[in-house]
């Protein structure tokens, strides 16, 4: 990783500085990454620089949209805990995950003061540009399955929906994770969880002035099943008689092989 970064900043000190004045630029180290039987996350590293007068820089990186999420509300009737509510959630990507240069969205939120004060685009004097849990509530669509919402539900609902997927790491805001060097090369890392959906990424780059948006920068990922776990998902997908058979036979070969070793170690 420390060969990768001298390389990094190599390269971004090698662009030549008439075209870095123009607009300001983002690398990806890697543009596939491949989920195997072992894959236990990955760190995905970003660089570029500035363009002159950037004061603070935030990157997005979305994924492909979750699909219909069923989610289900728990409640105490009488002396249990049962399901009250079902709700069904669309609209929402599988990971957002976000990194800042500086203290903006310290509540995990919203990063209202950064969108109130930075955004600016030409023409327009109504742009508003919206990040964190606000920009999933915005897009978000809840639809109760058991009887009428009620006001503010929806929006608890939301919340209750990036709670889940933090603590998946799915979902996280990651203040000062960008570093900005005093010639405006920046360099960061997004942290793939184990559980990273497949798919098309799309990583966004913003860098703000004092009071305007100064310019965007897009990337792609692509991450991708591989090996025997490619081959299982594709089974189910197409398969599913198929594929019920075969993890029934492998569970069942899993218990007669413990039940095989535990029997040989209790007979000594």
């Amino acid at each position: 990783m420390r060969y990768a970064l001298i390389l990094m900043f190599l390269s971004v000190a090698a662009m030549p500085v008439s075209s870095m004045a123009q607009a300001p630029s983002a690398q990806i180290e890697t543009r596939r990454v491949a989920i195997s039987l072992t894959f236990s996350g990955q760190q995905v590293f970003l660089f570029g620089r500035a363009t002159p007068g950037t004061e603070r820089i935030l990157a997005v990186m979305e994924g492909p949209s979750a699909g219909e999420v069923r989610l289900m509300e728990e409640g105490r009737v009488v002396l249990f805990w049962l399901g009250v509510r079902q709700y069904k959630l669309t609209g929402v990507p599988g990971i957002y995950l976000i990194n800042t240069s500086g203290p903006a969205c310290s509540d995990g939120s919203a990063c209202t003061g950064l969108v109130q004060r930075a955004v600016w685009e030409p023409n327009s004097t109504s742009a508003r540009l919206l990040f964190g849990l606000e920009s999933i509530r915005d897009r978000a669509h809840v639809e109760s399955l058991s009887g009428p919402l009620a006001p503010g539900e929806a929006e608890r609902v939301v919340e209750g929906y990036w709670q889940l997927q933090a603590r998946r790491d799915l979902y996280a805001i990651h203040n000062s994770g960008i570093q900005i060097s005093h010639d405006g090369i920046f360099y960061h890392r997004f942290a793939l969880p184990t559980q990273a959906p497949e798919g098309k990424y799309r990583i966004s780059t913003y860098f703000f002035g004092r009071d305007r948006l100064l310019g965007t920068a897009e990337n792609q990922l692509f991450v991708r099943k591989s090996g025997f776990v490619a081959w299982l998902t594709r089974l189910a997908e197409r398969q599913a008689i198929t594929y019920g058979i075969l993890t029934v036979c492998i569970a069942l070969a899993a218990g007669w092989l413990a039940g095989t070793i535990f029997k040989r170690g209790g007979g000594h």
